[in-house]
């Protein structure tokens, strides 16, 4: 059961992030994979994306594989959708921070 004390700031992020997986995904890749997706999922993806792009920033060496298990981790569903969790990368972490792991 999801929490109602979010912010507006915090639902308006969540819409976005939907929205935004939606638009990148490819057309052969189902979106039903995004319909268990609660805030929830969605806020704790975008704190550990965030401390995951501060330790490739203090110089550790990260690559989309790091990522991917980051993400399988919180939201085990994702682990079915390979391609899934550069698409959550894309849109939570920085462009010069995705770049550095797809490298």
């Amino acid at each position: 059961m999801e929490n109602n004390s979010y912010t507006t700031s915090d639902r308006l992020d969540y819409l976005e992030f939907r929205q935004n997986l939606l638009i990148l995904k490819q057309p052969c890749h189902k979106a039903t994979v995004f319909f268990d997706l609660t805030i929830d999922i969605y806020l704790k993806m975008k704190e550990k994306s965030y401390e995951f792009s501060q330790k490739l920033k203090d110089g550790e060496t990260l690559k989309l594989y790091d990522y991917e298990k980051l993400i399988i981790s919180i939201w085990p569903n994702i682990s079915n959708y390979p391609s899934a969790c550069s698409l959550i990368a894309k849109c939570l972490l920085d462009k010069d921070v995705f770049n550095s792991i797809i490298e």
